[in-house]
């Protein structure tokens, strides 16, 4: 469950969610115990956004998402790491989030009549700080979206055009080690070793982690079994998974994957093979190194320029 109503939530935003005043002050507060927060992590661009809006209408989830400012008070900085570890961990920032998460599940609770007792969050940098939050909530749960590389670069490209982030690192997406040897690069290579740093990172994270509390699913296949998929999620993480719980989430949904073939010129395409292939191969997306695209147009360049 989210914040009611537009106007409530830009007052909410406004009052609480981005003012760092507020946060502050409510890490100050007495708060119990958080029961099992359920992260959702990810690439940007890969699905994680309309896979939290969809899991966070259950019945017993308060879903805060994106909660910049609950995570990182230093959001807007272009040049700071995004990967956190235990090492980053600071007394009054685990007190400050936890927190914020408590009361933030008891506004919820009262504000909808539910009993909203488990957090969900999707904020694409937390793909890179697994470690941290472990720290701070050691029985934290994850799921994993994985979308194929060249649709993520396409979709982080035209989502720098259309909003005109060019002047900003990377385009303000997470940042994985190493983002300073290549963010100045051609686009198409840039957030393609964007997309594979961020997913060798959260890899390896999750792999130190007990299997029934990660929860992987591709962004390809949730968009067909929408439902199902969401059931065997909740049925997972200790979440009511009954037909009346589940009943809130449509059977299936559009496959928008479908248009970077046509998008990316040939030498787009290129550009991106070099860094996404491994992983493609690793995902299963495809079967060789010398794949083929079916569809590619040489004139999309021309044709999406003004986008």
């Amino acid at each position: 469950m989210r914040v009611p109503g537009k106007i409530e939530r830009v007052l909410w935003y406004s009052l609480w969610g981005r003012n760092p005043l507020t946060l502050a002050l409510i890490g100050l507060l007495p708060h119990g115990r958080i029961d099992r927060p359920i992260f959702i992590l990810g690439s940007p661009r890969s699905g994680t956004s309309v896979f939290s809006r969809l899991f966070g209408a259950h019945r017993e989830l308060a879903n805060w998402s994106e909660g910049h400012f609950l995570f990182d008070p230093r959001y807007r900085n272009q040049t700071n790491e995004h990967r956190w570890t235990e090492k980053d961990v600071t007394r009054f920032g685990a007190r400050r989030l936890r927190s914020n998460i408590y009361w933030y599940c008891r506004y919820i609770s009262v504000r909808q009549r539910v009993n909203a007792h488990r957090f969900t969050n999707k904020l694409p940098r937390n793909t890179l700080r697994v470690p941290w939050l472990l720290s701070i909530f050691p029985d934290a749960q994850f799921v994993h979206i994985i979308r194929d590389g060249r649709a993520v670069v396409r979709s982080m490209i035209r989502v720098m055009e259309k909003q005109g982030k060019q002047d900003r690192t990377l385009a303000d997406f997470a940042r994985p080690p190493g983002w300073q040897e290549y963010f100045q690069a051609d686009p198409y290579e840039a957030h393609a070793r964007q997309w594979a740093g961020i997913e060798e990172i959260v890899q390896g994270d999750l792999a130190a982690i007990s299997p029934d509390r990660v929860f992987r699913v591709k962004y390809e296949e949730f968009i067909v079994e929408t439902r199902e998929i969401m059931r065997r999620l909740c049925r997972q993480f200790g979440l009511a998974s009954d037909d009346r719980a589940v009943a809130c989430y449509p059977q299936h949904l559009e496959n928008r994957n479908v248009k970077w073939p046509t998008e990316c010129t040939p030498g787009q395409i290129e550009t991106m093979r070099r860094w996404v292939t491994p992983l493609l191969l690793r995902y299963g997306y495809e079967a060789r190194e010398d794949w083929t695209v079916p569809g590619a147009n040489p004139r999309a360049a021309a044709a999406t320029a003004g986008e």
